[in-house]
């Protein structure tokens, strides 16, 4: 079966316990904490997904390295240690971000920009943006120098191209079109 969809369906299900148990904002913070730790160590990584690594130790290491998690959240990794699935740890990260974000009627933007945004320029394209998807906005940012400037604002599957880059290629285009052959 697709990781994706394991991932969701595990998602789908730590948040229904989450929302019932009104720990929606705990366990997302501990699923960041999680995830977060689990990047910075590729090494701790490759142990959890070697094949000799049992359920036990992993259990354990868990327990060890994560302690000031919620019951809910160190539950959710004990099943996914026990079911060999740690490797959908992230994906079913995202996916219950998304659900608690649904949830709360926020939407998250994804915004690339050739600089670091100001607290000013966020938020001027909250109050930009905000009426246009009907939601909160919560903006996630994204610095890519290869933009060149302006802004590439990304919520959802809608996606606002304002960067020179593109600009440029559509300039580029057409004059192409425009030369007489």
């Amino acid at each position: 079966m697709n990781q994706s969809i394991v991932a969701k369906r595990y998602a789908k299900a730590l948040f229904e316990v989450a929302l019932e148990k009104k720990l929606l904002d705990v366990v997302e913070k501990d699923l960041a904490v999680v995830v977060e730790t689990l990047s910075a160590n590729p090494e701790l990584v490759d142990w959890l997904n070697h094949p000799m690594t049992d359920a036990t130790m992993k259990k354990a290491l868990f327990q060890s390295a994560f302690a000031q998690l919620n019951e809910v959240t160190r539950n959710f990794l004990f099943l996914l240690a026990d079911r060999h699935r740690e490797t959908i740890l992230s994906d079913a990260y995202v996916t219950y971000r998304g659900l608690v974000n649904q949830e709360k009627g926020v939407a998250e933007a994804v915004v690339t920009t050739a600089f670091p945004l100001s607290n000013e320029d966020k938020q001027q394209l909250v109050e930009r943006f905000q009426p246009i998807v009907g939601k909160e906005l919560h903006i996630m940012e994204k610095v890519d120098s290869d933009i060149l400037g302006g802004v590439i604002v990304q919520v959802g599957d809608r996606l606002y191209d304002g960067s020179l880059r593109t600009s440029l290629n559509h300039f580029r285009d057409r004059l192409k079109e425009s030369r007489i052959g």
